[in-house]
């Protein structure tokens, strides 16, 4: 499994040259956070598409009571 990884504990990035199914971070010694660089990209992307989504929500849900304690 060569390729490039990035882990999530101490936010350190690196490549992996050798076979193994738990790449094993150079930095910290933590293979639980180690994620692949392309895998690590989609989650963040993920949570991003949310977060606007709550944000949008959120001032939606402001300004409608806004609107509403403005109406009386």
């Amino acid at each position: 499994m060569s390729g490039d990884y990035y882990c999530a504990h101490c936010e350190y990035e690196f490549v992996v040259d050798d076979g193994g199914d738990q790449p094993l971070c150079p930095k910290c010694g933590q293979t639980e956070p180690v994620r692949s660089v392309d895998t690590f990209g989609l989650v963040r992307d993920i949570w991003r598409q949310w977060l606007v989504v709550f944000a949008v929500l959120f001032i939606a849900g402001v300004g409608f009571i806004l609107y509403q304690l403005t109406r009386e």
